[in-house]
């Protein structure tokens, strides 16, 4: 409270008494307000802490599983390079034929499927195979002696129909694919391709 001098009038008491109560009022509301302003602050620094600790945890998480997906066969988020384990429209074909190569050292030519499987198919399968044929025109042998007789055949890779052979498969091979070391898109101007073509379509002879 304001000191009052001697020789005041009451009005001028008032005045004074009411500019101190107002002046207390002030105080007292300014104090109240500050107090819940400072709660929201410190709130608000909560959650933005929370917030950034969140966010650096997921793209920690992101990081580790992209790691995951291209240094091992579990593909997380889909990263893998392993055509093997592609989907076929992921996979870039100069034509519909594939040549698979298995840990036997067989190879064989057809429509890959399903290569995400355990089990890949192989469909309209071809492969090569040596056979003694017989040269034309053949030369007959000699009796005469230190005379050896003349070669009759001559080995030569042909390609074979699979199904055609003595037991008649299917024309379709199911493929374990922990025997499959890889395989290969074949062009369309590779001669194993035009060899099935020629196969599938004999050229007409034209007179």
């Amino acid at each position: 409270m304001k000191n009052v001098k001697s020789g005041s009038n009451s009005a001028d008491i008032k005045k004074m008494y009411a500019e101190d109560v107002e002046q207390e009022i002030l105080n007292e509301v300014a104090k109240a307000t500050s107090e819940p302003a400072k709660k929201v602050c410190k709130n608000k620094g909560k959650v933005g802490k929370i917030f950034t600790t969140l966010l650096i945890i997921v793209v920690l998480v992101l990081v580790v599983l992209f790691v995951i997906s291209k240094v091992t066969n579990w593909d997380v988020l889909g990263l893998s390079n392993n055509p093997a384990s592609n989907s076929e429209k992921d996979v870039a074909k100069a034509s519909d034929w594939q040549a698979v190569f298995l840990t036997n050292g067989q190879v064989y030519f057809g429509k890959l499927k399903n290569v995400k499987t355990d089990y890949p198919t192989l469909e309209d399968v071809y492969y090569l195979q040596v056979q003694d044929v017989p040269i034309q025109p053949a030369e007959p042998a000699t009796d005469e002696a230190g005379v050896q007789p003349a070669v009759q055949t001559q080995q030569q890779m042909i390609m074979v129909k699979f199904g055609t052979e003595l037991h008649r498969p299917m024309d379709k091979m199911f493929l374990n694919k922990d025997h499959i070391m890889f395989f290969e898109d074949l062009r369309e101007d590779s001669n194993v391709v035009t060899a099935i073509e020629n196969y599938k379509n004999p050229p007409t002879e034209t007179e």
